[in-house]
């Protein structure tokens, strides 16, 4: 229900937009300055959201941090749908604005809650469950008001706190925070009791074991750059930043936001643009569907750059055939080309790109940075994230669809062919598999682990804590 409420955030502008610019509003009205405004200002307090959510998900656990999203979503759709002017409009994107960072902190969770095998399925059913979320959003404006479509996402946003309730907390939490026993109980209870499970739970102990054991001085001022200038955090930082932008270029946030206006200048027609949309969406659905096969029986980096330079392709002749058409080039059932291009580069990145990148961000960073990571990742996201929000439709404004989509591809090809050059393979790797990659440490492989071995390495360690000072780090 969280990624349903969230599909009904990004597409709000959207829908928003068209009621408060149209000239035959009968509600609030603003200029087009102040609405590319309202959707751009949730990066301020998103920024703000990347400092507090990770703190709160290193201090308080990962079901904590769930609640906080979820609530801070569902305040912003309750100001929505009480607004009265123009800055409450701004209030309530502001306040949604702190929930950017569950973007990458629901991805942590999924990727500590769920089997490695399995991460990627589910990750490609949140981001499916956001785009259903998305259409919905797009199809109720047919039948609904903008307020009518904000309570709807505050009664979803309801939903995701209650559905909340009964999750166990994150294994990966409750080891670094040396609760070992409830680690061991919530890890059995996640993924069963087998020789392979009892081996990632023993990895997952003993590398949580050996952090505690090395020894911490300073300041935390001191600690928290030691943190963010070693190896095993910077090449995860660059891989995630890189996917952000790949993210950011392919159409993620700006197709959500500014389709129907995107679809109106191609199509020179608002009607036929609302049902492009809708389109857009359903096959935004069916992508990710289908991407829960293609993540499962394909390696992460050869879907990336297979679909990445499809996407490339298509972008650019986006690009091409728009300035044909511009320039009465193209007659016919070819003017729908540029159109039908966007379509399928939606479709195209939404079965590969999407969830890969993603999937990626969620499991790249070992343990101990996964906060400060979270955090860092998360500004650059909202960064880049808004300033797409805020320069497309003045990109679309003075170099039409064609410049947009031709500057937007080069930033994808660009990133693609860095990302060639460092990202690792994470497919079918536990995140202690991923994480010991990173930091180059080989451990033994032995699959037969006995309950009694970890059980006896739980209550030393537990012994052991009581004689120590335990200080919490970062």
């Amino acid at each position: 229900m969280q990624c349903f409420a969230v599909g009904f955030m990004l597409s709000f502008p959207g829908i928003l937009n068209q009621a408060i610019l149209s000239p035959n509003a009968t509600d609030l009205r603003a200029t087009l300055d102040q609405a590319s405004w309202i959707a751009a200002s949730q990066g301020i307090t998103g920024m703000i959201g990347f400092f507090i959510m990770p703190a709160v998900m290193q201090m308080f656990g990962r079901k904590t941090v769930h609640y906080v999203i979820n609530l801070v979503v569902l305040i912003g759709f309750i100001i929505y749908f009480f607004a009265t002017n123009i800055a409450c409009l701004f209030a309530a994107r502001l306040s949604q604005g702190l929930s950017i960072s569950g973007v990458y902190i629901t991805l942590v969770i999924l990727a500590e809650y769920s089997s490695p095998k399995r991460r990627g399925y589910f990750i490609s059913i949140k981001k499916t469950a956001v785009a259903l979320g998305s259409l919905i959003c797009h199809s109720f404006i047919v039948i609904c008001t903008w307020r009518q479509i904000a309570l709807l996402g505050a009664f979803m946003s309801t939903l995701a706190i209650i559905a909340t309730i009964p999750w166990p907390e994150s294994p990966a939490y409750l080891a670094m925070m040396v609760k070992f026993e409830e680690c061991d109980k919530s890890y059995t209870w996640l993924n069963g009791n087998s020789l392979e499970t009892r081996k990632e739970l023993e990895d997952l102990i003993t590398a949580q074991t050996e952090r505690r054991m090395k020894k911490v001085d300073g300041y935390v001022w001191t600690r928290v750059w030691r943190k963010i200038t070693r190896k095993d955090f910077l090449k995860p930082f660059l891989i995630t930043t890189l996917l952000t932008i790949v993210i950011e270029s392919c159409g993620r946030y700006y197709n959500i936001a500014y389709i129907v206006q995107i679809m109106t200048d191609v199509m020179k027609d608002k009607s036929v643009a609302v049902y492009c949309s809708m389109g857009s969406d359903i096959l935004t659905i069916i992508a990710l569907l289908s991407s829960s096969f293609v993540i499962t029986n394909f390696k992460r980096r050869t879907i990336l750059f297979s679909c990445g330079l499809v996407s490339v392709v298509l972008m650019l002749l986006v690009s091409l055939t728009m300035f044909l058409k511009n320039n009465n080039y193209l007659k016919g059932p070819l003017l729908f080309l540029p159109m039908c291009c966007i379509l399928v580069n939606s479709f195209i990145s939404n079965i590969g790109i999407m969830p890969i990148c993603f999937t990626v961000s969620g499991e790249i960073f070992p343990i101990e940075h996964r906060g400060v990571g979270t955090c860092a990742t998360g500004i650059v996201f909202t960064i880049f994230c808004s300033v797409v929000l805020k320069c497309t439709p003045i990109l679309i404004d003075k170099t039409g669809v064609e410049g947009t989509y031709a500057i937007y591809g080069l930033c994808l090809f660009i990133s693609l062919i860095s990302l060639n050059l460092i990202m690792n393979e994470t497919k079918d790797k536990s995140l202690q598999e991923i994480e010991d990659e990173i930091k180059g440490v080989k451990r033994n492989n032995e699959l037969f682990v006995e309950k009694q071995d970890i059980d006896n390495k739980i209550k030393l360690i537990e012994v052991n804590k009581e004689e120590e000072v335990f200080s919490y780090k970062i």
